[in-house]
């Protein structure tokens, strides 16, 4: 999940913000729950889609982000249907 846990940096990649019109990462997404902005668990489950669907579209699948996000991806859906099913 390293690669998730900010904002990605414009100054590193500046054209991921033309290509990706809806960042979401794991810090955005840590101020969410701490003000109490998610509702629902699909509004949570939501976001995890989104950033791993930004992933997918911008990175390559055999690039270490492009795997690293198809891990997370396995990982979390394993993990979000043994506890809801």
């Amino acid at each position: 999940a390293w690669p998730f846990q900010t904002a990605v940096d414009p100054k590193a990649h500046p054209e991921y913000y033309d290509c990706v019109k809806e960042p979401m990462n794991f810090a955005l997404m840590k101020k969410k729950l701490r003000n109490h902005q998610y509702k629902k668990r699909d509004e949570f489950s939501d976001d995890i889609e989104l950033i791993l669907n930004n992933c997918e579209f911008y990175n390559e699948d055999d690039s270490p982000v492009g795997q690293a996000g198809h891990e997370l991806r396995k990982l979390f859906r394993a993990e979000w249907t043994k506890q809801f099913g």
